[in-house]
């Protein structure tokens, strides 16, 4: 049981001009007695933006297959620096909110540090958008232990994290090539785990209008010429990367560029039919038998 979570967590708030938009967080770490620190969000400069100063707006694009928003670059810089605060601690854990998270159960903290104390690269995921995650086998319900994910969830506003898995974010690339949650770089290296929504311990105000991102949904075409357009390109990306891969400009492997291109939409496109469309909790489903047998002779399990 911790004593002192202070002597051994670094909790950190990311939030744009000081303003927090969460209605409990500050009270409810306060009451935890949990210490933390502002973060600073990021606004980029429009000129650094448009110049690619502090993005590579080719690899994002293939990567991402679109391209980034102004947002999405700060939001993905703010938490590199998040992060890199993290390491310059002398703390082994960290624990990083956006400012619209929200507590709704006090945390484990002694379930985070066992789960984080290990020379691998690990993250538990406490809160994401848009309400599920796939677990990598079939856990066990009303367990009180967080659950192994076979892919990074999106949007996530709301993880703890060990020094492994920090310094492999931090060591990434110098420029953002892709989404802060989580990047190319980061698949098939760093173990994911998530919270599950019978005991969730955190949620999120969360409302585009005051987000510095706002919605990420795109309009999904059925037209045909769309479609074999939308194909083509997704080909054309793959076959790049590949060749970056292989010239040493994208310091990625084969494996986490299919990951990226084909395994993480395929289980976020299966996610999103396993949930209502309304959800706001965090469920973590059981990845079903067919995906399983395909990842395995893939080896992506």
């Amino acid at each position: 049981m911790f004593t002192n979570p202070n002597a051994q967590i670094t909790v950190q708030i990311i939030s744009t001009k000081g303003v927090i938009r969460s209605k409990n967080l500050i009270s409810k770490l306060t009451e935890m007695g949990l210490n933390f620190k502002i973060s600073p969000g990021v606004v980029p400069n429009e000129i650094d933006f448009q110049s690619g100063a502090i993005h590579s707006a080719l690899l994002s694009k293939l990567i991402c297959q679109r391209n980034m928003r102004l947002g999405e670059v700060g939001c993905a810089i703010a938490h590199k620096n998040a992060i890199s605060n993290f390491l310059d601690s002398d703390k082994k854990f960290g624990i990083i909110f956006e400012d619209d998270a929200e507590i709704i159960a006090d945390f484990n903290l002694d379930t985070i540090s066992k789960v984080l104390d290990s020379s691998v690269p690990i993250v538990i995921v406490l809160g994401w958008i848009p309400g599920f995650a796939v677990a990598k086998r079939q856990h066990v319900l009303l367990s009180e232990e967080p659950i192994e994910l076979i892919t990074s969830p999106t949007c996530t506003f709301a993880y703890a994290i060990n020094r492994p898995a920090a310094k492999l974010i931090i060591g990434g690339r110098e420029k953002i090539i892709d989404l802060a949650d989580w990047p190319i770089y980061t698949l098939n290296k760093v173990t994911f785990f998530a919270i599950d929504s019978h005991s969730p311990w955190v949620t999120a105000n969360h409302d585009p209008k005051f987000s510095t991102i706002g919605e990420r949904a795109t309009s999904i075409s059925t037209s045909p010429l769309r479609i074999a357009a939308s194909r083509i390109r997704l080909g054309s990306s793959l076959i790049a990367l590949m060749l970056f891969s292989k010239s040493n400009y994208l310091n990625v492997s084969l494996k986490q560029i299919v990951h990226r291109l084909f395994i993480r939409d395929m289980l976020y496109k299966y996610g999103k039919s396993q949930v209502s469309k309304k959800t706001s909790s965090n469920n973590v489903i059981p990845l079903p038998v067919k995906f399983k047998k395909i990842l395995e002779i893939l080896k992506f399990d």
